[in-house]
């Protein structure tokens, strides 16, 4: 009886480790709240302040505010996947670009998505699109960002049903300047009359953030199965 107890004290640690190291593979999804391997990713609220972004008016309309609120929405749907969120303002106030990008490089951040909202002189130009940092000196990045934005576009525009106007390269500071996979998501056009009385609609905004947050997921699934 004093062997067998002595041989389980010795197993329960070995069995305890190989389910953790298991667990730690454990595709998204199933991650428990607040779980330390859970990946960490940087939401960036576009503008902010007296920075108030692209307006549109009748109804009035202004792209700070839009970008906050679905950019909140994205963190609770995030949350409740088990991932680890930070948000660069969950407030409506100023934040310099080089102060969104320290942000994200000073964290563990595995990726940054910054949410903003589209505007163009032609006032029937109307869609989603979204863009990556494209650089031969970091094409690694540049690959895993175009993945990213790949699954966030493809994720909107089936929950919302929206036109995609595609994933683009682009050389906005805050997805240059960071050193993790970073996309940039323009979640459809204020100039747009149509458009912008859906934009202002809760249900829409939680459209868009549903989306956001699937194209997340959907990215770091694709990653874990890549990586067994």
């Amino acid at each position: 009886m004093q062997f067998l107890l002595f041989f389980l004290a010795l197993l329960i640690p070995f069995a305890s480790h190989a389910a953790a190291k298991k667990d730690r593979g454990a595709p998204l999804g199933t991650f428990i709240a607040g779980e330390p391997t859970a990946p960490m990713i940087v939401i960036d609220a576009g503008h902010g302040g007296t920075d108030r972004g692209a307006r549109g008016y009748v109804p009035y309309c202004e792209e700070k505010k839009l970008s906050l609120q679905t950019a909140r929405l994205v963190k609770k749907y995030l949350d409740q996947l088990g991932y680890h969120v930070i948000m660069t303002r969950s407030t409506d106030c100023f934040i310099p670009l080089s102060k969104r990008v320290d942000v994200a490089n000073q964290s563990t951040s595995n990726i940054f998505v910054s949410v903003h909202f589209n505007s163009s002189r032609n006032s029937t130009a109307h869609g989603v699109e979204v863009f990556f940092p494209d650089s031969k000196e970091k094409s690694t990045r540049s690959s895993s960002s175009k993945k990213l934005a790949d699954a966030i576009l493809g994720r909107v525009i089936r929950r919302t049903s929206a036109h995609s106007r595609g994933v683009k390269k682009g050389n906005f500071y805050v997805i240059r300047e960071t050193r993790m996979p970073a996309v940039l998501v323009e979640a459809g056009f204020i100039s747009n009359p149509e458009e912008r009385s859906l934009l202002r609609t809760r249900e829409y905004q939680e459209k868009i953030a549903r989306g956001i947050a699937d194209g997340i997921d959907r990215y770091f699934k694709d990653r874990w199965r890549s990586a067994t």
